[in-house]
């Protein structure tokens, strides 16, 4: 399955957090909460409800993929590292000073956006600790729990975010993280109040992208994109990533709607802007794979392989080697994606666990590695796609009645998502529910008419 809209968390799964911008760290070493995940599931304002833009919204954006200019990928690149080599010498000569270490901090998330690399959250977190022990603030708390949230360590991250509201009552962003925490929990009730906070500052193209989201997973996917254009109207810096990122949101749109041709115009726009930006990278050589040209997107593939050596990429290569009827390359494909799964989740758990069960429920089956590991999950995490994803695992494993409860959860979901009904059609087709399976496909097609799957 293809990620959801990266909200708008590398992801290539519904469950997890879309590749976020860039993080933003002010001069006096704060930072600002995190962008939205690509389309998963986050919190909005209340405008929201009305379908509209604020009144004091920007212009629109282009209607199709972006041409403005920005700072080049190769003088981006080298400007990124020149920063790190930088803030590390500062460090050294000033091991204690606050704001390099926040700013070292958002330079490692930085960095984990372009590679996937986790090991760069685990380093900023250390950092932030580092200068939360010598100086507590609300912003730094803030900045921590975006790291934490990453790694989908969730409890963590809300204990960030309750201390920093318990320092500054008035901070309406931390509340409104607060409550996409919660919603991420399943805690609905205590999510709702939080997420309805209205906005007492100018929207950023964040905000923009964060509703975007939303309105994609109400199924409002006109209106999604209409935010994703005022999310580029928003912004006028010349920083390559966001407006890449905006560009991949709107071609996950697309490519979630069937609409393949058009979500590769937006992706190979971003991919030009950006081509180290792997999440972007990888999502056109799906889109390739997806229009029948394999050879293009095995091309893109050896390219995201090569820079990040994530599992979930090896095995997605492995399908487009199978189709140009390399077979027993592919079979060593996913012998090597299981490997590398086994050590990426030995190292970072339940951050790599939703990725790693999609493998061993398509890819590979196990079935008790898959249950094991989406229990994890779905421990952290109870969000629809979580939820779905343990009850694929559960009817694998034979839980029948484990998986019935956990569908009976889901109905009540709000989100219209081809993914989510593909998931529970699959669900359902392993219980031997044919004619429930059929019916999920049937919301699924609605929503996205090349859904494939068996009726």
């Amino acid at each position: 399955m293809a990620c959801l809209l990266l909200a708008l968390a590398g992801c290539d799964r519904p469950s997890e957090p879309p590749p976020a911008p860039p993080p933003v760290v002010a001069a006096d070493a704060t930072a600002r909460t995190s962008p939205p995940t690509p389309i998963s599931a986050r919190g909005v304002g209340r405008d929201l409800k009305a379908g509209l833009p604020s009144p004091k919204a920007p212009k629109l954006g282009p209607a199709g993929p972006s041409t403005v200019r920005t700072t080049s990928a190769q003088i981006y690149l080298r400007n990124l590292e020149a920063r790190a080599k930088g803030l590390a010498a500062r460090l050294e000569r000033q091991p204690d000073e606050v704001a390099t270490l926040a700013r070292l901090a958002a330079w490692q998330v930085e960095k984990r956006n372009l590679d996937g690399d986790l090991d760069h959250d685990l380093e900023a977190e250390r950092l932030l600790g580092r200068a939360i022990a010598k100086a507590d603030s609300p912003a730094l708390r803030k900045q921590r729990a975006s790291v934490r949230a990453h790694l989908h360590r969730f409890s963590d991250a809300r204990v960030d975010l309750e201390a920093a509201i318990a320092a500054d009552p008035l901070d309406a962003d931390a509340k409104r993280a607060l409550g996409w925490n919660l919603h991420h929990a399943g805690r609905h009730a205590e999510a709702a109040p939080l997420l309805e906070i209205p906005f007492a500052r100018p929207r950023t193209y964040e905000d923009y992208g964060v509703e975007a989201v939303r309105l994609f997973e109400a199924g409002r996917i006109e209106e999604a994109d209409a935010r994703l254009r005022l999310a580029h109207g928003s912004y006028s810096d010349v920083h390559p990533v966001p407006v890449a990122w905006i560009d991949l949101q709107r071609g996950l749109l697309r490519l979630r709607t069937g609409r393949y041709d058009e979500a590769r115009a937006f992706f190979r726009a971003a991919y030009d802007r950006l081509p180290s930006y792997y999440v972007v990278a990888e999502h056109l050589a799906e889109t390739e794979a997806l229009l029948g040209n394999h050879a293009a997107a095995l091309a893109l593939y050896d390219e995201v392989v090569r820079a990040t050596r994530l599992p979930e990429f090896i095995a997605a290569r492995a399908g487009v080697l199978r189709d140009l009827g390399r077979a027993e390359e592919a079979a060593a494909a996913i012998q090597a994606a299981d490997v590398r799964w086994r050590t990426l989740i030995e190292k970072h758990g339940a951050a790599v666990a939703a990725h790693a069960v999609s493998f061993w429920l398509e890819d590979l089956p196990r079935p008790a590695d898959a249950r094991r590991w989406a229990e994890a999950n779905l421990e952290r995490r109870r969000d629809p796609a979580s939820i779905v994803l343990a009850a694929r695992a559960r009817a694998a494993a034979r839980d029948s009645a484990g998986a019935r409860e956990l569908l009976a959860e889901v109905e009540g979901s709000t989100m219209r998502v081809d993914e989510i009904h593909v998931g529970v059609a699959d669900a359902w087709h392993r219980l031997g529910e044919t004619d429930r399976a059929r019916a999920a496909l049937t919301k699924a097609r609605a929503l996205n008419p090349k859904v494939s799957g068996a009726d």
